[in-house]
């Protein structure tokens, strides 16, 4: 299929800096079933830009500009053909030995999570392959749901009146189940319930739901770090994925899953926000070992860290069968 992507970055400042210095990684690159048809980044200011690449392969676009200037807009947009590999990335260039996917990244948060995912599967043993999609499976289910994680209004009021409706519904329902049981026996058994977690993935679930937001970064990495504790190298991506069934991704999130090496079959996207392999429907940009490695914008200012407002606007489509 045929993708079109453009990604927007507007910073707004309350103080116009003396000066700022950016580094982007907004430029997907060609590999097997994945080919940049064309793809321009811009920026709304007269200065240099350059463009190389990173340590690990990234095609990276910097500029330094100097202020003052109140507002600051970097537009990249392109077209990809893609195919479906599913989920197997084959004809990158690798810059650095696989072994060093194996190193931990240092944040503890992350690995706490993945020791804890690493339990879910204790006792089974199973291929690497069939190893990768239980654990991103397993992490799926512990994930909070999209709700939990933002609230759109921000009420602590309005969240815990919804609360207290639903626990008088649940007893109200309770009541009559009650009634209804004392006149009338059931003449049927009760269907079966559906197999609840296990304590280790509940654990995991409460663990993650104390976090305050949970990005899909964030759920690459817990994935990558429990893979490495199984001797397999494993690294982040960041890009771009429509929605199962979906024709047109307007105003949406920078993705990012992580691919781990499978002996015989090279590179695979996990995805356990999507619990599926990213392939057809997706933009590779960037590969690296931690978050920081594969971020769209980094920037560094001049003098003293000014007040900024950012705004991200996404828009992601499908064009062609």
């Amino acid at each position: 299929m045929r993708l079109s992507l453009s990604h927007t970055e507007t910073f707004t400042y309350e103080q116009p800096p003396l000066g700022i210095l950016q580094v982007l990684r907004l430029t997907p690159r060609d590999f097997d079933g994945h080919y940049v048809c064309d793809w321009t980044v811009d920026v709304d200011a007269d200065c240099q830009v350059d463009t190389k690449k990173d340590a690990f392969g990234n095609i990276v676009t910097s500029f330094s500009l100097h202020g003052p200037f109140e507002t600051l807009t970097v537009t990249a947009r392109g077209d990809v053909e893609t195919d479906n590999t599913h989920g197997i990335v084959r004809g990158t260039v690798e810059k650095v030995p696989s072994g060093v996917f194996l190193r931990p990244t240092g944040a503890e948060r992350d690995a706490a999570a993945a020791r804890m995912l690493v339990q879910t599967q204790s006792g089974t043993t199973l291929p690497p392959l069939e190893r990768m999609h239980a654990l991103m499976g397993a992490l799926h289910e512990a994930l909070p749901e999209p709700a939990d994680q933002t609230e759109e209004d921000g009420s602590d009021e309005t969240a815990a009146r919804s609360r207290n409706d639903q626990a008088q519904q649940s007893q109200n329902q309770n009541q009559n189940q009650r009634g209804q049981t004392q006149a009338q026996p059931p003449k049927t058994a009760p269907a079966p319930s559906p197999a609840s977690p296990s304590p280790a993935t509940r654990r995991l679930a409460g663990l993650l739901a104390e976090r305050t937001a949970m990005v899909p970064t964030d759920a690459a990495s817990i994935l990558a770090e429990a893979a490495r504790h199984y001797g397999l190298p494993a690294r982040l991506v960041e890009g771009y994925r429509l929605a199962p069934g979906e024709h047109t991704h307007a105003m949406a999130h920078r993705n990012a899953w992580c691919e781990v090496l499978i002996d015989g079959l090279g590179w695979i996207g996990f995805d356990a926000v999507d619990k599926s392999c990213p392939s057809e429907d997706s933009v590779r940009v960037a590969i690296g070992l931690d978050a920081p490695s594969v971020a769209a914008v980094r920037a560094g200012h001049y003098g003293a860290e000014p007040v900024c407002k950012r705004e991200t606007v996404i828009a992601l489509s499908r064009i062609g069968g």
